[in-house]
């Protein structure tokens, strides 16, 4: 590594004679000496590195801004739109939720069937044919027809409402006394965790302040148009969810 001294050593090196032309320049005429020095090589390769360093910085200052180098910012090519923004006020709805659905668990399933109508008629999935194109990884195999199967995707806000609406109903079985399994504590860890990032990959930043209608409560908040997106996930779903009861019409 040269030290700032041997550097400005090779600086007056480059632009000095050689001792071989010192030894001439005592025999020959001022008049008949080369008007342009000669530079060592190193000259000419140092003057590259740094033009090749200059030009590192200067395409690095004309990127936009990404963020740290280990997120990756840009977002895969998917089938699936933007959809429009909304403003939703967050109030309570007994429809979906109430404090007596859990005194029974008839109660609670009668509750949990009025969130069919927040899904999709596929129950999330969605059909996507030409997944090949997109960089979505490998599909499900689900109904798509009446006389066929195909390539598929849960589109997570629907898994999101299905997590929730499970944890809603061993809720009521655990508040009722029915002791805990081992497929529904495995099944119940998953939904908490995937609600956990889910909450966290949403990210909704609205304040909320002091209301009438409680914590919570009152606030509004800019959300997707959510009728937008059942809308195309209707239009784009496999083969619909056929089934009516209170006791297997849950999501």
């Amino acid at each position: 590594m040269l030290t700032p001294k041997d550097g400005h050593d090779e600086e007056q090196q480059a632009f000095l004679e050689s001792p071989y032309r010192q030894h001439n320049h005592e025999s020959t005429p001022r008049s008949s000496m080369p008007l342009q020095l000669e530079r060592p090589p190193i000259f000419y390769l140092r003057l590259v590195f740094e033009l090749a360093m200059a030009a590192t910085i200067v395409g690095l200052l004309a990127r936009p801004f990404s963020g740290s180098v280990l997120c990756k910012m840009t977002v895969n090519p998917s089938p699936v739109p933007q959809f429009p923004r909304k403003t939703y006020t967050f109030l309570e709805n007994t429809t979906y939720l109430n404090e007596n659905m859990f005194a029974s668990r008839e109660s609670t399933l009668h509750t949990l069937h009025n969130w069919i109508g927040l899904s999709a008629a596929a129950r999330g999935y969605i059909h996507i044919p030409d997944w090949a194109n997109y960089e979505i990884g490998e599909p499900y195999t689900v109904a798509v027809d009446r006389d066929s199967d195909g390539p598929a995707y849960m589109m997570s806000v629907f898994h999101q409402l299905h997590c929730l609406s499970y944890l809603v109903e061993h809720f009521q079985s655990g508040y009722g006394g029915v002791e805990l399994d081992e497929e529904v504590a495995h099944h119940s860890a998953h939904c908490f965790d995937y609600l956990r990032q889910s909450i966290m990959c949403a990210g909704d930043t609205n304040l909320e302040g002091k209301t009438a209608a409680g914590p919570g409560w009152g606030s509004e908040h800019e959300c997707v148009d959510y009728d937008a997106l059942l809308q195309w996930a209707n239009e784009n779903g496999a083969m619909a969810w056929r089934g009516n009861l209170p006791d297997e019409a849950v999501l």
